[in-house]
């Protein structure tokens, strides 16, 4: 008599256990299923854009444009252009492609010293220091 409580807890224990395993392979026959749905989809053939429609997009970048405004009561000043000293023979500068003596003026900045490697220019509200290119690490002339 004291047997029959553990065999009735054994029965219960196996059907649970069945009852699981039979949930469990029904789940993994539908993921099964599912995987190879996705697999065909990605083995698909897709069809892309012709390169002429790639040819004719526009660049996704932007330039940067300055622009001057004009203030009421305020002095005109050129656009800082981007000056580039190239050369310097005696106490002339060859500032972006054309010369100039000391004293010159290029683009309303006035040259008030020239120095072996660089030149200074200066006007009303700003100096600004030219230097004469600087070498490069990475070129060895040997």
């Amino acid at each position: 008599m004291g047997d029959e409580i553990p065999m009735k807890n054994q029965m219960k224990i196996a059907i649970v256990t069945a009852a699981v395993l039979v949930h469990a392979n029904a789940n993994t026959d539908h993921l099964i299923s599912e995987y190879k749905n996705m697999f065909e989809k990605i083995g698909e053939k897709r069809i892309g854009v012709d390169e002429r429609s790639i040819d004719a997009l526009k660049s996704p970048f932007m330039t940067a444009v300055k622009k001057k405004v004009a203030v009421e009561g305020t002095k005109e000043e050129p656009i800082d252009q981007g000056f580039v000293l190239q050369a310097i023979l005696n106490k002339s500068a060859k500032i972006s492609g054309k010369w100039y003596k000391l004293h010159g003026e290029v683009q309303g900045m006035k040259i008030i010293s020239v120095r072996d490697n660089y030149v200074w220019l200066k006007n009303d509200e700003f100096r600004k220091k030219l230097i004469l290119g600087s070498k490069n690490e990475k070129i060895s002339i040997k």
